[in-house]
């Protein structure tokens, strides 16, 4: 139960829309700390490589421990999705993991960078523009 109000309080009014990342950010921890694959967010898992020679059961645990992985890392990516704007998940449907996606907000909402800031000012611009040809 608790997890299924956590889900929906990311997937309705919580959704992220380019603004509050910093709430949505910690929304989006909490809910992957609770469904016990918080390092999602922070690790990657390569693909087993198989080996040239024969496939052995060590090539095939790697690969099922690979998949169950991608399988959590492909739902959690789907969340991630769904907890934001239309306009948003068109920009970053792209992404392949979680972690991968999870860095790139990061960078485009959760840092002051130099993009960000220029981004805002000319939000800002464009809003004293409008608020002068009233």
């Amino acid at each position: 139960m608790e997890t299924n109000v956590a889900f929906s309080d990311l997937h309705g009014s919580a959704k992220l829309d380019g603004q509050y990342y910093v709430m949505w950010h910690r929304k989006i921890q909490y809910f992957l700390h609770h469904k016990k694959i918080f390092d999602h967010l922070t690790t990657s898992m390569p693909e087993p490589v198989e080996p040239e020679n024969r496939q052995t059961a060590e090539y095939h645990r790697e690969l099922d421990a690979y998949n169950k992985w991608r399988d959590q890392d492909l739902s959690m990516c789907f969340t991630m999705l769904s907890c934001m704007h239309d306009n948003l998940i068109r920009e970053y449907e792209k992404y392949s993991t979680t972690k991968e996606l999870w860095d790139v907000l990061k960078v485009a909402y959760g840092s002051t960078s130099a993009t960000r800031l220029r981004s805002l000012t000319l939000k800002f611009n464009q809003y004293v523009l409008d608020q002068n040809t009233r």
